[in-house]
C-alpha cells in the first residue's frame, strides 16, 4: 500500500491525526514531518521526524529560496532567513528516510513551502486539502502550492440546486464559511480552543521555534501597529470625489495578510500597496482607486499603504464600516488578486477582474487579466468585463462542484464539526482516490 507522509501544521495536526489513523487502518502506511514538536501528533501511527531547531552553527548566509519569498517569519515577524538552508537539509532527509509516495500538508508556513520545493525535485506529490469558499461543505485537493486540483469528483448537481445556489449567492445570502459569524456560546468556545492553541505556541517558541512563531513582544508591537493604523485609516476615510471634475473610481478590496490565499497562490502580486499604485498608474489623471479595508483587517493595513494615501489624493480610504455592495456602487468595477469578490462576479454580484484564479483565467476570460494594469484598461473599455449573470454563474459552479468533493477542512476551534467519524472518514475517502489515481499513473 502506498506510504503517506502528512506536514504538521499547527492546530490542524489533530484533524490530520483522524484522519491518518483512518488511512491506516485501510492498509496504508502512515508518516509525519513536525517542524514544532509540541503539536507532534500524540498517536502517530507511524514514523515521526521532527525537524530538529538550528543550532548557531547551522545557521548561514545564502539566497533566499524561491518557495520562501513571501514567508511571513521573515517578512513580518523578524526571523531573518539563515535559518532556511538548514531546514532544507533537514527536509531533505525527512523525505530519504520516509520515502512518502504522497505528501500531504498546506503552503502556508516556511517548512511546507520548503517541503513543495523538495518534493517537486524529487518528484513526490503533494497536495493542500483545503476547503472551498463556494459551495460550503466541500474540499479540494490542490497540487503543491498551487490552485489546480490534483483528483476532481465529477460530482453533477441536479439543474434546480445550482438554480438555487446561484440565486442565493448573487443576492448575498451565500457566504462561505469562513464569513459566517458564529452565535455567542460557540464564538466563546472557539476563544477557548484558540486561547489554549497560541498557549500551546507560545511554548513551542520557548522551545526553539523562532521562525513560524514571533516572539510576545513581536506579536504585540505588530497588535499596536495595526491598531494604530486603523487610526490613522479612521481619520483619512472618505468616499470618492464626484465632482464634475471626477474620474472614473476602481474599487480594490484588501486581502487580509498574511494568508497563503495571496501570499502564495496570488504571486507575484502579493504586494497590494503595489498593486493600487498599478491600478493608479493605468488610470486617467482624474481617475480614483477607492481602498476597501477586510472586516477582519491585519497586517495588510500597512504603513506604507497608509502613507500612499496621505501623498496620492487620488488613493481614496473607504470608510472602515463600509459594507462592499457600497463600495462596489461607487466605483465602475474591482479588481482582485485572488478574492472571493472575484467568483461572486460571475455570478452577477458586483463587477470584478480577478488577476490569480485559474478557473476564471481558464473558463471564464472575461473576467481575468494579467496584470493590475490590464484589469484596469478592460474594466474601463470593455463594458461587459467582469460582467456576469445566473447562467456564467452556474457554468462556474458546475465546475467547482466536479473540482471538489464532500468533506470539511479546517481545526475543531473553528468548525466543531470537522473532527466527527462521518467527516474524517468522508475526507480519508478522497485521499485514497488520489492514492488510486497516481497508483494507476505509476502502472501506466
Amino acid at each position: 500500500m502506498s506510504q503517506v507522509t502528512f506536514v504538521e501544521n499547527r492546530g490542524k495536526t489533530a484533524f490530520w491525526q483522524d484522519v491518518a489513523g483512518v488511512l491506516k487502518r485501510n492498509g496504508h502506511k502512515v508518516s509525519w514531518i513536525v517542524q514544532n514538536p509540541v503539536y507532534k501528533p500524540s498517536a502517530p501511527g507511524g514514523d515521526v521526524v521532527v525537524l530538529r531547531f538550528p543550532n548557531p552553527g547551522d545557521l548561514q548566509d545564502a539566497a533566499i529560496p524561491e518557495a520562501v519569498n513571501t514567508d511571513r517569519g521573515r517578512t513580518l515577524f523578524g526571523a531573518g532567513h539563515r535559518h532556511y538552508a538548514h531546514y532544507q537539509r533537514e527536509i531533505d532527509q525527512a523525505l530519504t528516510q520516509l520515502n512518502p509516495s504522497l505528501v500531504i500538508g498546506e503552503s502556508t508556513l516556511f517548512h511546507e513551502l520548503l517541503t513543495i520545493d523538495a518534493c517537486a525535485v524529487r518528484g513526490i506529490p503533494y497536495v493542500h486539502p483545503t476547503g472551498t469558499r463556494y459551495p460550503n461543505g466541500r474540499m479540494m485537493l490542490f497540487e503543491g502550492n498551487t490552485q489546480v486540483p490534483a483528483v476532481r469528483s465529477g460530482d453533477v448537481w441536479p439543474d434546480e440546486k445550482l438554480d438555487l445556489f446561484a440565486r442565493s449567492l448573487q443576492t448575498g445570502n451565500a457566504l462561505p464559511d469562513y464569513m459566517r459569524v458564529p452565535g455567542k456560546f460557540a464564538l466563546y468556545i472557539r476563544k477557548a480552543r484558540l486561547a489554549l492553541g497560541h498557549a500551546r505556541t507560545l511554548w513551542g517558541r520557548i522551545l526553539g521555534d523562532h521562525y513560524n512563531t514571533p516572539s510576545l513582544t513581536r506579536k504585540l508591537a505588530l497588535s499596536r501597529q495595526l491598531k494604530a493604523n486603523l487610526v490613522v485609516w479612521k481619520q483619512l476615510e472618505r468616499l470618492p470625489d464626484t465632482g464634475l471634475e471626477a474620474g472614473p473610481v476602481i474599487l480594490y478590496p484588501l486581502q487580509m495578510q498574511p494568508e497563503a490565499n495571496i501570499e502564495v497562490w496570488g504571486r507575484p502580486f502579493s504586494n497590494q500597496v503595489e498593486i493600487v499604485e498599478r491600478c493608479l498608474s493605468a488610470l486617467p489623471a482624474n481617475g480614483q482607486v477607492a481602498v476597501k479595508a477586510n472586516p477582519k483587517s491585519k497586517y495588510e493595513v500597512s504603513e506604507a499603504l497608509l502613507a500612499l494615501a496621505r501623498r496620492d489624493p487620488r488613493v481614496v480610504l473607504l470608510p472602515l464600516d463600509c459594507r462592499m455592495p457600497v463600495a462596489q456602487d461607487l466605483a465602475v468595477g474591482a479588481v482582485t488578486v485572488t478574492g472571493t469578490v472575484g467568483y461572486e462576479a460571475v455570478f452577477g454580484r458586483g463587477r470584478c477582474i480577478s488577476l490569480r484564479h485559474p478557473i476564471v483565467e481558464q473558463h471564464f476570460p472575461a473576467f481575468h487579466a494579467q496584470t493590475p494594469e490590464a484589469a484596469v484598461g478592460r474594466l474601463l473599455d470593455d463594458p461587459q468585463a467582469g460582467r456576469g449573470n445566473l447562467d456564467t454563474g452556474r457554468a462556474l459552479l458546475k465546475l467547482l462542484i466536479a473540482d471538489s468533493f464532500e468533506g470539511r477542512i479546517n481545526e475543531l476551534a473553528f468548525d466543531p464539526d470537522c473532527r466527527s467519524p462521518e467527516n474524517i472518514e468522508r475526507v480519508a475517502g478522497v485521499l485514497e482516490k488520489l492514492l488510486h489515481k497516481l497508483e494507476q499513473q505509476h502502472v501506466a
